[in-house]
């Protein structure tokens, strides 16, 4: 294959790529945000209970500061529900 069958085969590419249909896909971002806090407790039970209690009363707010990580999941969305309200008899056109 000479250099010109290349570059065409290559533009052939790279126009049936942009000719191909998107996927729509929905992503879920979760960040994760961490604080360590020392009480003190009879028990674990109880450290884990006086901590949740301080956070739900706002004693423990966790921001920017705390951020640790984030993961993201995609998931492809069905062709149908992708297309909203259009019946089955609207994808095979």
């Amino acid at each position: 294959m000479n250099s010109g069958e290349v570059r065409s085969l290559t533009k052939s590419l790279e126009a049936a790529k942009e000719k191909a249909a998107l996927l729509d896909f929905d992503v879920t971002i979760t960040e994760t945000l961490k604080m360590t806090v020392r009480v003190k407790a009879a028990d674990q039970l109880e450290a884990e209970m006086i901590v949740t209690d301080a956070w739900n009363d706002s004693k423990y707010i966790l921001d920017a500061d705390n951020f640790v990580g984030a993961d993201f999941d995609a998931v492809p969305v069905e062709r149908e529900r992708a297309l909203g309200s259009k019946g089955k008899e609207d994808l095979v056109r």
